[in-house]
């Protein structure tokens, strides 16, 4: 990320950090407002807008009948794309997916894909020749920092809305029917926590001023059982064994918070 803080900025913020206070007067471990509106896209099997703060994320779910991957011939395919829009941020550009956006998709699938949250295997039609594939499309709509837990919480927010049309067999011959949906086979939520360094403090849900300054971060993925399903560590400075366990468990408390907001969504 290009720093673009004055001196004097960096000092009133690392001051404020020392005091165990920040910019926009949160507690170091403390979210954003947080909202979640589910069904958002009319034309899509599923979508949701998440804000936090000044993020916000858009993600929708479109489903197709495909051919499972050789490996897997009788689960369903999950491929998750995100998509830094020019509109978000002046340091976003127009074009293909860069490295940023990249690793965003990796993480939330791998969080999606580890607890797991869907049975793909009940998302097989014809073992080896017919399943369900679900594109994930997230769109980074305003980057205000915190993209990991905004992108995470939009796509399962998506997944767990998505009505796919029911499959029936008529003279061995498939037959989509488009007037009776169904909702996906869920098996575990899960939710992304991102804690980073900054200033040898750990801080929940930076803002992107906050992302500039930091040391290091981590992006941690739990199940709703609490156990760990996903973990992603960003920038150069190294974290001690200590500084990692602290970050686990604050992100673990997090995570409670945040299956609480998921259970008010209308699913």
């Amino acid at each position: 990320m290009v720093n673009i803080l004055s001196e004097v900025s960096k000092e009133k913020i690392f001051d404020l950090i020392n005091h165990e206070q920040r910019i926009d007067e949160r507690d170091l471990k403390q979210y954003r407002d947080i909202r979640i509106r589910t069904n958002y896209i009319s034309k899509a099997e599923g979508s949701a807008m998440v804000s936090i703060g000044g993020t916000t994320v858009l993600a929708g779910v479109k489903a197709q009948i495909g051919t499972p991957f050789s490996n897997a011939p009788d689960k369903g395919i999950i491929i998750t794309n995100t998509e830094l829009l020019a509109i978000a941020s002046r340091h976003f550009e127009y074009g293909p997916p860069n490295k940023f956006a990249v690793e965003i998709s990796r993480v939330v699938d791998r969080a999606i894909r580890e607890a797991p949250l869907i049975d793909l295997e009940k998302l097989c039609i014809v073992e080896g020749s017919k399943t369900w594939k679900l594109h994930i499309d997230i769109n980074i709509l305003d980057h205000d920092g915190n993209l990991m837990d905004a992108a995470c919480l939009a796509a399962v927010s998506a997944l767990l809305t998505t009505k796919i049309p029911t499959i029936k067999f008529v003279n061995d011959e498939i037959t989509i029917d488009t007037e009776h949906l169904t909702k996906l086979p869920i098996k575990n939520r899960s939710v992304l926590c991102t804690i980073i360094k900054m200033n040898n403090q750990l801080i929940v849900d930076p803002l992107y001023v906050e992302e500039t300054l930091m040391d290091a971060s981590l992006s941690i993925g739990f199940r709703e059982d609490g156990t760990l399903c996903a973990i992603q560590k960003c920038g150069l400075d190294i974290l001690s064994a200590q500084e990692v366990m602290q970050a686990m468990n604050i992100a673990f408390n997090m995570s409670r918070e945040l299956f609480s907001i998921l259970d008010t969504i209308n699913q």
